[in-house]
């Protein structure tokens, strides 16, 4: 399996494009599992159309960009819908898929909806590229924790999908605020040895137990603020 770890929908930038481009290939399939919205906003089907709908909805373009951008067809981009589809459905598609997106939004909803579904062991398939941005990008960990933004008001650890063994942490949306510096020095002292801080033109690829950092991501490590541009895993 290799997994991918981003803060934004955009590794079809040139600071990502050529290390992405590598593990995916023009005829891959990919499935996407837009798990992660507000219940508030999305609660029903129609809700779901309009917000992801290949003709109107409102995060569609953004989504499929990306890949189209990398050469995937846009016809062998599927997103799964929460409502309408069956499970037997999802489980297809992601197992007829070479590339599974992650969406960004809430992880801890996204985690309990796929492990709802079923689709856990689906996705948990080392011959997959697992890509998730923010929300996504989080729950690929075992472990992860949330720092308080709009959505989540205070500070907690939650629990992945185990898709990476590796016990690193993972900050995403970095942009060196004081709370976020409290929160990384926090985890360092209670769950690992290092947190990696993705900025919104950084990513993290994960193959082989090799972790390569692309673009804007700073390492911290025992208290210690490392920038690099490759690191393994301790």
């Amino acid at each position: 399996m290799i997994n991918i770890l981003l803060s934004q929908y955009n590794f079809h930038d040139k600071w990502a494009n050529g290390s992405v481009q590598k593990y995916i290939d023009t005829d891959d399939k990919v499935a996407v599992i837009p798990f992660s919205f507000n219940e508030k906003l999305i609660g029903n089907a129609t809700e779901w159309e309009n917000a992801y709908n290949k003709n109107y909805g409102k995060y569609y373009r953004e989504i499929v960009e990306p890949f189209l951008q990398l050469g995937i067809k846009e016809e062998n981009i599927i997103l799964l819908n929460f409502f309408e589809d069956k499970e037997d459905d999802m489980k297809r598609i992601i197992e007829d898929s070479n590339v599974v997106f992650l969406t960004g939004g809430l992880p801890d909803m996204a985690a309990k909806r796929i492990l709802e579904k079923n689709l856990l062991k689906h996705i948990d398939n080392e011959d997959k590229v697992i890509i998730g941005a923010s929300a996504g990008a989080l729950i690929q960990l075992s472990n992860y924790h949330i720092t308080p933004d709009k959505d989540y008001s205070e500070f907690m650890y939650l629990k992945g999908l185990g898709l990476i063994k590796e016990n690193f942490y993972v900050e995403v949306h970095y942009a060196e605020t004081d709370l976020q510096k409290n929160c990384i020095q926090r985890v360092l002292k209670e769950e690992t040895d290092t947190v990696y801080a993705i900025k919104d033109t950084g990513g993290i690829i994960l193959d082989n137990n090799i972790i390569t950092l692309l673009g804007d991501v700073v390492t911290f490590k025992e208290m210690t603020r490392i920038n690099g541009n490759s690191a393994r895993p301790s």
